[in-house]
């Protein structure tokens, strides 16, 4: 149970580091060839967003990200960022959850 918490730990710190610009987004390729090492934790990030559309807003509000005084959440500028990193870089993905 422990290394469950720690690895959940660890990816909540990473993902936070990657929305805050904490990781500057650079092409590193990895040396994949080894395989799993027994004994060392294999972690994957996976870019995502996640949007609770009508659970606090409009899905309008949720969109252009008005009514910020119950939740500040803009998809539109979500999308347009994540649409242009995308087209700079083919080798990124990125995962977008509760689509309309």
């Amino acid at each position: 149970m422990g290394t469950l918490v720690a690895s959940c730990f660890v990816i909540v710190i990473l993902e936070v580091a990657w929305l805050y610009g904490g990781v500057d987004g650079a092409y590193v390729k990895y040396n994949t060839v080894a395989g799993v090492v027994e004994g060392k934790l294999n972690v994957h990030l996976v870019p995502h967003s996640h949007d609770d559309v009508g659970w606090l807003k409009t899905i309008d509000q949720y969109y252009v990200g008005s009514n910020n005084s119950i939740q500040g959440a803009c998809v539109e500028n979500v999308l347009d960022s994540v649409i242009k990193a995308l087209a700079r870089d083919p080798n990124r993905k990125f995962v977008f959850a509760e689509m309309v």
